[in-house]
């Protein structure tokens, strides 16, 4: 019975994500992999710090790819994230490691990759529990540079899209917008 339940999580999890996807500009889906799908690599392109040179400047990436594996304790654990690209910032280790900060199992994998989006961006980093101590210490003396990259992530939902105007009755009587 847990594998269903698992099952339907993967198969809703993968249609919200293609449902942000298909809203935003700035999150893509390089690959995946399962039936359902248990694997993603994920890009976002939008500006993130790569690292930082010798003066202490930041050096500006455009395009950033993260790994999500939803194993088979997803998702009452939080899946296993790998950065596969440069990325410079306190919650993201050099190897790639990445800490979210508090994992609960409703928590949906859509919701997941803003977070990460948002990390990107600097919009979402806490330097007081760091992974990465040496981008900890840099991002508590260059606040005034954040977020990097201010672009909204999610686009807009259809219902946003709608706008409610005037209303006119047609030649049934039925009332359009």
């Amino acid at each position: 019975m847990a594998f269903d339940i698992r099952e339907t999580r993967l198969r809703n999890d993968h249609r919200a994500v293609r449902d942000l996807v298909n809203r935003s500009e700035l999150i893509h889906i390089l690959a995946t992999d399962g039936d359902p799908v248990e694997k993603y690599v994920i890009q976002f392109t939008c500006k993130g710090v790569e690292k930082v040179n010798s003066s202490g400047h930041p050096v500006y990436r455009e395009e950033h790819e993260v790994s999500v594996y939803l194993h088979a304790e997803y998702p009452l654990k939080q899946p296993q994230l790998k950065w596969l690209t440069p990325i410079f910032h306190p919650n993201i280790h050099v190897t790639g490691a990445v800490c979210i900060g508090a994992w609960w199992a409703a928590k949906t994998l859509d919701e997941l990759l803003l977070t990460l989006a948002e990390m990107v961006q600097y919009k979402n980093f806490d330097p007081k529990d760091p992974m990465n101590s040496k981008a900890a210490a840099w991002a508590l003396r260059h606040k005034q540079l954040f977020p990097v990259d201010k672009r909204r992530l999610k686009g807009q939902s259809l219902e946003e899209l709608i706008v409610l105007g005037e209303t006119e009755d047609d030649d049934f009587g039925i009332t359009i917008l």
